[in-house]
């Protein structure tokens, strides 16, 4: 009988062993193996030097440097007359049977079932890492994506019958997303626009920062942190820009406080703003308006209903909020 086999290397070591996991559609057996060393590559004078390596990389006559670089935990190994460089990560296993090998023949419902099952089983890993991230408090540890599992139809002697057709077009594709910090390469007008910034007392704002972290929360694998970042991010520049108004109306600050405090976001952007900007998002500007109210009833069905969002959420919720930011901006400058 065929199975489908989900393969991923986990940012850190477990003990080995079967972990049973809920998941929102279920139960799932999650096969975990004990942490060792996996050399990608060693170097000595003689090859038979290598096999005195210890097998978690660390001994008495050892030396080693380990650091996280998702999704592996790298370690460098030296001894007297060898180095080797590999990774000491538990790796986890999900299998599933196939009903019939009848799906072998028809690949678009294999297609189908491989999508369902990838969905599942990224959930599965996920939830271990976050309880383990929770748990060991392992902060900077990033949830997987779809492109750091690999997904196989085998024969139960693990014989691959179908290896993962995503694997190498994402792989191709976070590779060009490579961060870089060579920032030589922009050209005047990015410099012009970095002066703009630095001629300001407080060049980054509460809001723009928010943005930044909901971003990076995005590119971590959070989509739930990053929409809810979102909401924060508007509330900081809407609150900040009301406050301003107010206090150049006369209001004393425990009013002011009280008001902030007790009216919602759609509050502020609405009556609240037009009383003390002379502005409405709701008036002035009904296609954004349209999509703050898409990113209030997302933030509020993942806050108040438990709701997984996807990446395509979470990316309309990056957009829908700069662009409320930068409209937020040019009420701020009209009411100099």
């Amino acid at each position: 009988m065929a199975t489908l086999v989900a393969f991923a290397s986990l940012p850190f070591g477990l003990r080995g062993g079967v972990y049973e996991i809920c998941t929102s559609t279920g139960t799932v057996s999650v096969h975990v193996s004990e942490l060792q060393f996996n050399p990608f590559l060693a170097i000595s004078p003689r090859p038979e030097l290598a096999q005195s390596i210890p097998v978690g990389g660390q001994g008495e006559g050892f030396t080693s440097y380990t650091w996280y670089d998702h999704p592996f935990v790298l370690r460098v190994v030296f001894g007297r007359n060898v180095a080797s460089l590999g990774s000491i990560n538990s790796c986890a296993t999900i299998v599933e049977m196939l009903p019939s090998d009848d799906l072998l023949e028809d690949e678009e419902a294999l297609a189908i079932r491989r999508r369902d099952f990838a969905t599942r089983s990224l959930n599965a890993f996920n939830n271990l890492i976050s309880a383990v991230r929770r748990k060991a408090k392992l902060y900077h540890v990033f949830d997987l994506r779809r492109d750091d599992i690999d997904l196989t139809v085998r024969r139960e002697d693990g014989t691959v019958l179908r290896e993962d057709p995503l694997q190498s077009r994402l792989i191709r594709e976070e590779e060009a997303q490579a961060e870089t910090f060579d920032l030589m390469q922009y050209d005047d007008a990015w410099y012009e626009g970095l002066d703009e910034l630095l001629a300001n007392e407080e060049p980054v704002g509460l809001a723009e920062d928010l943005l930044i972290e909901a971003e990076r929360a995005l590119a971590q694998r959070f989509p739930r942190q990053a929409i809810a970042t979102c909401h924060t991010a508007i509330e900081a520049a809407a609150s900040a820009l009301l406050t301003r108004g107010m206090l150049k109306q006369g209001h004393p600050d425990d009013q002011i406080d009280f008001v902030l405090s007790t009216r919602s976001l759609t509050s502020k952007l609405d009556v609240l703003l037009r009383q003390h900007t002379g502005f409405s998002l709701k008036r002035h500007h009904r296609e954004l308006w349209r999509a703050f109210n898409q990113l209030n009833d997302l933030r509020n069905d993942i806050v108040h209903r438990g709701k997984e969002p996807t990446n395509h959420d979470a990316e309309f919720a990056l957009q829908a909020a700069r662009e409320l930011l930068r409209w937020l901006n040019m009420v701020r400058q009209r009411n100099k």
